[in-house]
């Protein structure tokens, strides 16, 4: 039984919240979705993509057989340090996790189910070096080529968030992350998957699960495949982290609308295209890749639609993000 869940966020905890995107999540999660598509059916134009390729992917019935746990390895969910981690940098924290912690989740967990995770109580250190080695080859074949898009969605999605922080505090964040998250008298509470926060009710409050930050940050992460359920770390050694899923998902798979022709006779078809793909915000490199076009040729368009006032450009952290304006949409219409 899925229990509901709690966690209390103090003053020097809710300093500490963060965003981040985590590469290795969404080959993981990748996996759950072709495994269970029918819980995932936003995800179907990707599904029927993929299934022909995973010939070339072995080994995902390991992953599918520890994402069907309840609760998840934790170790198999590295924990970004930076908003944006390289992918071989979660590659090589798993690879590297401590083996205690490997043996205790089977211990204080139901015992190992299959003939891998025997094998990988025996030896964590060869079992982890093969659940990277799978994960990494999840995330080439059948990720890697939708990236540009995903990533967009994902950077998008931190950008609302930051606005409406900026617009209406931190409490408004949490209540807009999940129709199973909302936050009451100074925490996090996260409702049984199906159920609506409204059903929180003192028997839940009495059987919840508490989450323990213990003073450490508390990471909120967007993600694409896994929609359209949350995931949080129940027994956080280091920061916590909750995923849920991005806003605007289903785009990612949309086929690419294009430009209305007279707009594009009057700007250009690439510069409309531009103005099109930015609803979102996105990064010159995303939009590149969007497009199929150099990021040198991206940036010299904007160029010409921020001097017309078609475009805004803002630095959020290391990434430029690029949306268009009430001018553009305007024009568009």
């Amino acid at each position: 039984m899925v229990r509901p869940i709690r966690i209390p966020i103090a003053g020097t905890e809710m300093a500490r919240v963060r965003f981040a995107i985590s590469p290795v999540y969404e080959a993981l999660q990748a996996v759950d979705v072709l495994h269970v598509p029918g819980r995932h059916a936003v995800h179907m134009p990707w599904v029927r993509w993929a299934r022909p390729l995973l010939d070339q992917v072995p080994g995902t019935e390991i992953l599918a057989g520890f994402i069907e746990r309840n609760p998840r390895p934790g170790v198999l969910v590295p924990v970004p340090d930076v908003r944006m981690p390289a992918l071989e940098d979660e590659l090589e924290a798993i690879r590297t996790a401590d083996p205690a912690r490997v043996r205790g989740y089977f211990d204080n967990n139901e015992p190992p189910r299959d003939r891998f995770q025997r094998a990988f109580y025996d030896d964590p250190e060869a079992g982890l070096a093969r659940i990277a080695d799978v994960l990494h080859r999840v995330f080439d074949v059948l990720v890697a080529p939708h990236w540009p898009r995903i990533l967009g969605v994902l950077e998008a999605d931190i950008a609302y968030r930051a606005r409406v922080l900026a617009d209406s505090g931190v409490a408004a964040v949490f209540d807009d992350l999940h129709a199973e998250v909302r936050w009451s008298d100074g925490e996090l509470r996260l409702s049984e998957p199906g159920s609506r926060r409204s059903s929180w009710s003192p028997d839940a409050e009495e059987d919840a699960k508490e989450v323990v930050l213990d003073g450490r940050a508390l990471v909120l992460s967007p993600g694409v495949f896994c929609w359209p359920d949350k995931c949080v770390a129940t027994k956080p050694t280091n920061a916590g982290i909750l995923h849920y899923p991005a806003r605007a998902v289903g785009t990612v798979w949309e086929t690419r609308r294009p430009a209305p022709d007279a707009l594009s006779a009057l700007i250009g078809r690439t510069r409309a295209e531009l103005l099109v793909q930015l609803a979102e915000p996105g990064t010159t490199a995303q939009l590149a890749g969007r497009l199929g076009v150099t990021a040198g040729a991206v940036s010299q368009h904007l160029g010409v639609l921020r001097g017309a006032g078609l475009v805004a450009t803002r630095r959020d952290g290391r990434a430029v993000l690029h949306l268009r304006t009430e001018r553009a949409d305007a024009l568009l219409r």
